[in-house]
């Protein structure tokens, strides 16, 4: 049996030992759960944007799309009228050309091989690669980006609220242990450094889960 006097020096050390890792931990805990959340609400706010950027682009690559059906319309009907010989055909294949020209970049080359092609279907230029490229990529590309930035700022969340708790269990260790000291009870005293430890150990494995996320 250890006397109850050398039995209160040991716990008096490892109070005092505790009380320390304990301060440092609640308070490194709190800063980093608010960085964390601060991060999450950066995060969030940039894929909101993303996603706005993303519904704009799209907005943007319909109309454009309807524009180049509307110029491709027209062109075609005139390259019909060049073929048959209604009017001069260098003229009006002038036109055509100004016209696709005027929409998507690569619509006018990509006109120009459909009607090389006998018109096609599957040449016909709103299927093409780069007609697909030109108006979806940058709807693919935004979207995207904002779905990593939303699952960025949930993991950094899910982080911050763990650390949070931690806290909670660290600043528990930390009252059990400042009571444990100014009782007079050895039996109580340990039991009490015993939850401190106990608390102070599920702080730490909630600080290990959130830093390994």
């Amino acid at each position: 049996m250890i006397p109850d006097v050398r039995l209160r020096g040991i716990l008096e050390i490892a109070a005092a030992i505790l009380l320390g890792l304990l301060s440092v931990a609640t308070t490194a805990s709190a800063f980093q759960a608010s960085v964390w959340a601060q991060q999450s609400g950066e995060y969030t706010s940039i894929a909101g944007q993303l996603r706005d950027e993303s519904f704009s682009k799209h907005i943007l690559s319909g109309l454009a799309t309807d524009d180049d059906g509307r110029r491709l319309a027209q062109a075609t009907q005139l390259e019909f009228q060049a073929q048959n010989g209604y009017g001069d055909a260098d003229q009006l294949r002038s036109q055509a050309a100004t016209l696709v020209r005027g929409g998507t970049p690569g619509l006018a080359q990509d006109f120009d091989t459909w009607v090389a092609s006998g018109f096609d279907p599957a040449l016909h230029p709103l299927n093409s690669r780069t007609h697909i490229a030109a108006n979806d990529a940058p709807i693919y590309g935004a979207n995207r980006a904002s779905a990593v930035a939303y699952a960025l700022a949930d993991s950094l969340s899910a982080r911050s609220l763990q650390l949070t708790i931690a806290a909670v269990f660290f600043a528990l260790a930390l009252l059990l242990v400042g009571v444990a000291g100014a009782n007079d009870s050895v039996k109580v005293m340990f039991g009490l450094n015993l939850g401190g430890a106990l608390a102070f150990l599920g702080g730490i494995t909630l600080t290990v889960l959130a830093a390994i996320g």
